[in-house]
């Protein structure tokens, strides 16, 4: 797991607006949400960032997830957060 972690940090892109709107052209139904200290530990209760990783339909196995059409996503695209916000880069791109 902490290869595949790795593998997702250094893809990732900072969440913008642009960027949530190629997910959505790209077919993105759902993000799951995951929680890193800043030497990139798991952590969900006090995150220093939190990494998207894009899934094009429900798995039924997502864990934390997010509707790619979500307020809480919109408003963190458009920097409503004081935590660091980045997608995993893939085949969305």
């Amino acid at each position: 797991m902490k290869g595949e972690t790795e593998t997702f940090f250094q893809s990732a892109k900072p969440l913008t607006r642009k960027i949530l709107d190629q997910l959505k052209a790209a077919g993105v139904q759902y993000v799951t949400v995951k929680g890193y200290t800043l030497d990139k530990r798991p952590d969900y209760i006090e995150p220093y960032y939190i990494l998207l990783v894009p899934v094009k339909k429900d798995s039924g196995s997502l864990g934390i997830y997010e509707p790619i059409d979500s307020q809480i996503l919109s408003g963190w695209a458009d920097g409503g957060t004081e935590t660091k916000i980045l997608v995993a880069g893939g085949g969305w791109e």
